[in-house]
């Protein structure tokens, strides 16, 4: 894949069966016991409700160290909820889990018994769980957790394509099992103009990430992985596929957002800034090798109205995008230098 090429990848959907494995917990563990002596590795929780924090033991011989107050020893992994129970009573705000479809409730009366999950009297739903969020298809949400969050999937069919979105950490690794393919990429950008800026600005993290070279093993596993030593580590989209190549992007290409934020006014004129997510969008045109202009309309027309990433040139990572394609057209003319033009909207 040149780093100027023009791709449109459709993501697989990754069931419970593709998920091998998460270093995030999804559902609640044994309690801790303070009379207990846990080994390295162990995971307890502390629960509070219908909430449980889950801690994963850090040394062996751990025993009479409260997780909550013993750093050293524990490491906090994330919350969990319990799993509903339609004979079990909820109070207000109790939050759940609906386990076969990884969302969680969050109750909207005293004395809920017995009321599905569907009943939007009586349930709120939140979003997906914390181990659920970066397959959710929402970029603005993620999955977290402490140092390093890392997923092994199995495809179970050809991809080559994995594209990361809203990324916090300070490196991603992705790796596969059969081929050996092992990359790393660094998320920590320092663009700078000047010595001064070099040594005074604050790096950022870059957020986005494409890895356009896996090999298609359609037997292999996938392990990925960001890092964030010291820091909590997220994933915000996660998107797997085979990339389909359109054409080559051409210079002049504009990215942006469309922002939803807004603002409010009281009746005495003052003024508030009402802070809600932004969506990318991008204009840019593309050429399109000559005698592949059926096969390109083909695709595109098949690809209406479905949510796919945007992969506009590998070089800058504000050209990734997860989304929809807007309006194009394809030209047929003699004249080499004609291009199509392609509007693109991200999805939120």
């Amino acid at each position: 894949m040149s780093e100027s090429d023009f791709y449109l990848v459709r993501p697989i959907q990754l069931t419970d069966a593709k998920l091998v494995s998460s270093s995030v917990p999804e559902a609640t563990v044994s309690e801790y016991n303070a009379a207990a002596t846990y080994a390295a590795g162990v995971s307890r929780g502390v629960t509070s409700g219908t909430a449980q924090d889950v801690y994963q033991s850090l040394q062996d011989g751990n025993i009479g160290h409260s997780p909550a107050t013993s750093p050293t020893w524990w490491k906090l992994l994330g919350r969990v909820y319990v799993a509903y129970a339609s004979g079990v009573t909820y109070a207000k705000d109790d939050i759940v889990t609906d386990q076969q479809n990884h969302l969680l409730y969050q109750s909207l009366i005293g004395g809920n018994t017995g009321r599905a999950l569907s009943d939007e009297l009586s349930w709120f739903r939140l979003g997906a769980t914390n181990r659920y969020k970066m397959f959710d298809k929402a970029v603005n949400s993620q999955t977290v957790g402490p140092d390093m969050v890392g997923v092994t999937v199995a495809p179970g069919e050809v991809v080559n394509t994995l594209t990361l979105l809203n990324l916090s950490g300070s490196s991603v690794t992705v790796q596969q099992s059969d081929s050996g393919y092992s990359r790393t990429k660094s998320l920590v950008s320092h663009d700078v103009l000047s010595w001064y800026d070099f040594w005074y600005q604050e790096p950022l993290w870059a957020g986005d990430a494409v890895f356009d070279d896996i090999p298609p093993y359609i037997s292999s596993t996938l392990t990925v992985s960001v890092n964030s030593p010291g820091n909590q580590a997220g994933f915000g989209g996660w998107f797997l596929g085979k990339a389909k190549f359109i054409g080559t992007t051409k210079s002049g290409l504009k990215a942006g957002i469309l922002s939803y934020s807004g603002s409010e006014t009281d009746k005495f004129g003052n003024t508030n800034l009402v802070p809600r997510e932004n969506a990318k969008r991008m204009n840019f045109e593309v050429k399109i090798p000559k005698g592949y202009e059926d096969e390109v309309y083909r695709f595109l027309k098949r690809a209406d109205n479905v949510e796919m990433v945007a992969i506009a040139s590998t070089k800058w990572a504000m050209t990734l995008s997860y989304g929809y394609l807007g309006q194009w057209e394809i030209p047929l003319s003699e004249d080499e230098d004609e291009l199509m033009p392609v509007e693109w909207r991200g999805l939120i």
